[in-house]
């Protein structure tokens, strides 16, 4: 079971849809995928898949309850869906710092770890959504899966923030590795989002290539207003494609060939880790 982080510091940098057209990506290819939505703000993955009720409804059982409960196991909030399931937010979650501290939890940041071994060996990939403000959700998002995937817009505000972003994973990493000194966070790298292919575009792509520290994946996701179109519709861009009432036009295709090209290079960064593993 892989576990991967998509998280930017910036908000508004298609954090949110990668996820899940990430998800839908690797389910269409076969695989076993769980979303975990620890977002509580509007316009969260839940709202995007159509759960909008699970998030702000009065549910029997929320993510909040298995954080903080130990006898409430994860499978008892999980929505099966076509090509992946869904762990859904709820909005019980923006409390979920001030209840701990309440409760006076000293691993607080270890919550949601502790509750993904009774499911490892259901799914081949966990993707972790966490708010874009660092907080104590943030924290269990990055420990819980020790990768993050980073979209970033390719405009001058992404490249201010991926500084942000590689000085709050290392920060992280060291604090913990006083813990557990083998812990490591992985920076899978970073996304090219919604990219127009400007001018703008291409050199801020070219200077993040010179970052130390920062790989820059070879795959970029296009900008075109048909994302926005399947976010109203509560759909990922694969069954928005399919759909009868929506469809793609050719040149927005690119779209699926995107998020499929990244789904095989998780796999295949998967696999070449294995293989690592086994070698050494």
């Amino acid at each position: 079971m892989t576990v991967i982080t998509i998280w930017s510091e910036s908000g508004g940098v298609g954090k949110t849809t990668t996820t899940l057209n990430l998800a839908a990506a690797l389910g269409e290819q076969g695989k076993d995928v769980l979303i975990i939505d620890l977002d509580p703000q509007p316009a969260s993955i839940t709202d995007h898949a159509g759960y909008q009720d699970a998030k702000n409804g009065d549910v029997e059982v929320t993510l909040s309850d298995v954080l903080l409960d130990d006898d409430v196991g994860l499978s008892e909030v999980i929505i099966e869906d076509e090509l992946f399931d869904l762990a859904p937010a709820h909005e019980s979650l923006a409390s979920l710092e001030t209840t701990v501290r309440a409760q006076q939890i000293s691993t607080a940041e270890f919550l949601l770890r502790s509750k993904l071994a009774e499911i490892e060996d259901e799914y081949d990939y966990i993707l972790i959504d966490p708010p874009a403000t660092l907080n104590l959700l943030v924290d269990n998002a990055l420990i819980a899966s020790g990768n993050v995937l980073v979209p970033m817009e390719m405009t001058r505000k992404g490249e201010r923030s991926i500084g942000g972003v590689v000085e709050t994973v290392t920060a992280i990493e060291s604090q913990l590795q006083r813990a557990q000194p083998d812990f490591s966070l992985n920076v899978i790298g970073v996304l090219p989002n919604k990219v127009d292919g400007s001018i703008l575009n291409q050199e801020i792509q070219g200077a993040l290539e010179d970052v130390d520290g920062v790989e820059v994946l070879p795959i970029t996701i296009p900008s075109y207003n048909v994302m926005e179109q399947a976010w109203d519709a509560h759909l990922d861009i694969f069954r928005y494609a399919e759909h009868d009432d929506y469809g793609l036009r050719k040149y927005q295709e690119s779209l699926l060939d995107a998020y499929r090209d990244l789904a095989t290079l998780i796999i295949e960064l998967d696999a070449d880790d294995e293989t690592e593993a086994v070698v050494s």
